[in-house]
């Protein structure tokens, strides 16, 4: 385990039935727990700005790295990594930290994943919050899936995972669409790293094969009865997922509010971290 920084920070690897998982811990062991779910091909990095907010709050935000493509160790060989498979991943690492009740935030594919997540578990989940991310028939969304379909292609993400060993190609991983400010050129090195390794590929591929829309759709309708509560953060200037995906959840998940960022993209978490830990925070203590 390692400390760093203001808040107290943890990290360690967690033996899954499907392989290793790490997970990083921000804010006091004692606060109620936040599970942070990120998105393909990035990590959990992806919400440090969010947590480093919320753990200030007094929560314990719990950062689990996922093998969504930016994991640095393989999974175990035939290991099912399909959208429920993964949910149920997350499941496991909850368990095994001996949680029973937490509020799952999710952003890009890992809100869709919060939300099969909450189908399939859902005494597992006190709160859902999804930032801008798939639902129903968009998982992967219109705009993404001729990149979802290439990344199925063999030598497809390894060529990638070369181009992105350049400074001048990571400067576009990251396009306006995605985020209007983008995370530091050491986190997206970070993030394309392991697409150079053939055996983080391999799981990346298996992935990218069992992503379908009927995962989100199962999931949604199951969210009809959800008797927790839900938040929904869209970003304004989202053309990934776009605003019409998140009304329609607010519209489904009973009781679900929906709030609108201004000069976000559909990386919320990156565009506004401190915005989305007050509304989290808002929306829990209110």
């Amino acid at each position: 385990m390692t400390q760093s920084g203001t808040n107290l920070e943890t990290e360690r690897w967690i033996e899954t039935t499907a392989g290793p998982v790490h997970l990083r811990e921000i804010g006091p062991p004692t606060g109620s727990p936040l599970l942070f779910v990120h998105g393909a091909l990035v990590d959990s990095h992806l919400w440090d700005g969010v947590a480093a907010r919320a753990a200030a709050l007094g929560y314990r935000c719990l950062l689990p790295t996922l093998p969504l493509g930016s994991h640095t160790r393989p999974m175990n060989p035939g290991a099912d990594l399909d959208p429920p498979a993964l949910a149920d991943l997350a499941a496991e690492v909850v368990g095994q930290l001996g949680l029973s009740r937490v509020t799952v935030v999710g952003n890009d594919t890992g809100g869709g994943l919060s939300q099969i997540l909450t189908a399939r578990h859902p005494d597992l989940v006190r709160t859902l919050v999804l930032t801008a991310c798939d639902a129903y028939e968009q998982f992967p969304p219109r705009s993404l899936r001729a990149f979802f379909a290439l990344g199925k292609v063999p030598g497809v993400l390894a060529l990638g995972g070369q181009l992105m060993r350049l400074r001048a190609a990571r400067r576009f991983a990251i396009p306006r669409p995605l985020s209007h400010r983008g995370p530091g050129d050491e986190v997206i090195a970070g993030w394309t790293r392991p697409l150079r390794d053939p055996m983080l590929r391999r799981d990346t591929v298996t992935f990218f094969a069992g992503i379908d829309a009927s995962h989100t759709l199962d999931a949604a309708r199951q969210l009809r009865t959800f008797t927790g509560s839900a938040l929904l953060i869209w970003g304004a200037d989202d053309r990934v997922f776009g605003l019409e995906l998140g009304r329609r959840l607010a519209a489904d998940i009973p009781g679900a509010r929906l709030e609108i960022l201004d000069d976000c993209g559909a990386f919320v978490p990156l565009d506004a971290p401190d915005r989305v830990a007050g509304l989290i925070d808002e929306w829990l203590t209110g």
